[in-house]
């Protein structure tokens, strides 16, 4: 038998080792998109948001998507970094001043537990996800992106439940309708009410709008890093970063990549070990929002950073 040159099983064993590297990156690393709803009705007012001509201006919708939804859809634990919601109608609303809140929370609850729903009471132990008071909807039809402030975890198994807070001072040019899938009005999936004043409770409805969520980072073998575990700065950055790892991780080695709202790879690296580590990336990386993920082979974390 041949014998094996040594320079042969260096070579050989570094491209292995890359592949089982690259491999891992995109186990670890793959965003999925997934859709809840397939309907193409469409409402103004009693969907998702108060987009009418009309003086209701005030909207809030909760909403109850279940993990078995998700799941048949192709989703896995992991993080969901954004939403999006498909928009309809022939209107636009341009004014460049409209109020949007979203919020998620997990329940193990198929159905909310009250009708009408108490606003305030739901919304308390919900997670601000999004948040913008200068907001225009963007021309023409299709699904509207809203990428999250935020990343929220998803363990894969708990329902999601999503909040909307809406105002808007101006009115569209025509109705701007937002698409959904019919529930039961009675199951209490869904609840929306709007007004032309603050709504303190919404009702149960059979309007539950369509939605995506992106889920970045499925894996369902790790488990959400506690919050001291690793360190991002400067955010918002302008070159380099660094990571400021936990005393019980500074031994370790750990993976680290940076996608941006779309789910594309900018950047894939595993860092040595040390209490500091700096990442240094792409210099032509534009400016923007990211998210960087770091994770072991026990805990995965993902942080919102501003490219400035």
């Amino acid at each position: 038998m041949q014998k094996l040159l040594p320079s042969f099983v260096s070579r050989t064993f570094l491209s292995l080792s890359l592949l089982a590297l690259a491999t891992g990156f995109a186990e670890a690393q793959t965003p999925v998109t997934v859709t809840i709803g397939t309907g193409t009705s469409a409402g103004s007012t009693n969907a998702l948001l108060s987009t009418s001509t009309t003086t209701n201006k005030y909207a809030r919708t909760v909403s109850i998507y279940s993990a078995a939804e998700l799941q048949a859809a192709g989703a896995r634990a992991g993080s969901i970094t954004k939403l999006a919601w498909y928009k309809d109608g022939t209107g636009e609303y341009t004014s460049g001043n409209a109020q949007l809140r979203i919020y998620l929370k997990r329940t193990t609850a198929a159905a909310l537990s009250a009708n009408p729903v108490v606003w305030d009471t739901e919304v308390l132990s919900a997670t601000q996800v999004y948040s913008n008071t200068t907001l225009s909807l963007p021309t023409g039809t299709g699904w509207k992106d809203f990428a999250f402030t935020a990343p929220f975890v998803w363990n894969g198994t708990d329902n999601i439940e999503v909040l909307v807070d809406w105002f808007r001072n101006s009115a569209p040019t025509a109705d701007i309708s937002w698409r959904y899938t019919a529930v039961s009005a009675t199951g209490g999936a869904h609840a929306t009410q709007v007004n032309s004043a603050v709504i303190p409770t919404v009702r149960w409805a059979a309007n539950r709008p369509n939605v995506q969520f992106q889920v970045a980072i499925v894996n369902s073998s790790l488990s959400q890093a506690p919050a001291d575990w690793v360190q991002v700065a400067p955010n918002p950055f302008a070159t380099d970063l660094k990571l400021l790892i936990g005393a019980g991780s500074q031994n370790q080695r750990l993976d680290v990549s940076l996608t941006d709202v779309l789910g594309r790879s900018h950047f894939q690296q595993q860092t040595a070990a040390g209490a500091e580590r700096t990442l240094q990336l792409p210099a032509d990386l534009a400016a923007g929002i990211y998210f960087l993920t770091v994770w072991n082979d026990k805990w995965q974390q993902t942080t919102r950073l501003v490219r400035e």
